[in-house]
C-alpha cells in the first residue's frame, strides 16, 4: 500500500474548503477516500454540506495549480484553513501515522479547538486535542521550516549548504 502524503492531501482539501468558505469541518478518512462534513457557521451549527474526496479528486486539486485553486489569502491571514490542514498533515507525516479524523467542531465546553484522531505505525489509536494558539504556533513553525512565509520577503528562508 502506497504511503499517503497527508501534508499534500490535507492541503488540497483545505484549499477546496477555503474556496468554499467553510468555517467548520469534520474530516474522516475512509480507506482511500475522505468524507468531509462542514459548513459556514460557528461549530455549534449543523453540517449543511457533505463532500467526498477520492484520490483522483486530490490529484486533480493538486494539479490545478495555485491560480485555479482559489485566491491566496492576504499575508496577515496566512494561517487559513489550507495552512491549518497542511500543518496537521505534516504532523501526521512526521509521526508516520494514518489520519482517522480531524475536526474543529468538537468544542462543547472545551478550550480546545481541534481534535485529531490517528493510528500510529504500531497500530495504536491516538486522540489529541489542540488549542487555536497551539495550532497557530505549529503553522508558523512549518512556514519557517518551509522558508516561504507569505508577506515576509523571504526573511525566514533557510540557507542550504
Amino acid at each position: 500500500m502506497k504511503k499517503i502524503n497527508f501534508s499534500n492531501t490535507l492541503r488540497c482539501i483545505g484549499q477546496d474548503l477555503n474556496r468554499r468558505d467553510f468555517k467548520v469541518f469534520d474530516i474522516c478518512s475512509e480507506g482511500d477516500r475522505y468524507l468531509v462534513r462542514g459548513g459556514y457557521e460557528a461549530p455549534t451549527a449543523a453540517f449543511p454540506v457533505t463532500i467526498h474526496y477520492t484520490i483522483a479528486d486530490i490529484k486533480q486539486l493538486d494539479s490545478a495549480g495555485p491560480d485555479k485553486r482559489g485566491k491566496l489569502p492576504p499575508a496577515e491571514d496566512f494561517v487559513n484553513l489550507e495552512q491549518v490542514l497542511r500543518t496537521f498533515g505534516g504532523y501526521l507525516d512526521k509521526l508516520e501515522a494514518r489520519l482517522i479524523r480531524l475536526t474543529n467542531s468538537d468544542l462543547h465546553g472545551s478550550s480546545h479547538s481541534f481534535r485529531l484522531e490517528y493510528e500510529t505505525l504500531e497500530g495504536d489509536r491516538k486522540i489529541e486535542k489542540h488549542s487555536t494558539a497551539t495550532v497557530y504556533d505549529m503553522c508558523v513553525a512549518m512556514y519557517k521550516r518551509r522558508g516561504r512565509m507569505p508577506g515576509t520577503n523571504g526573511m525566514f528562508r533557510h540557507q542550504r549548504g
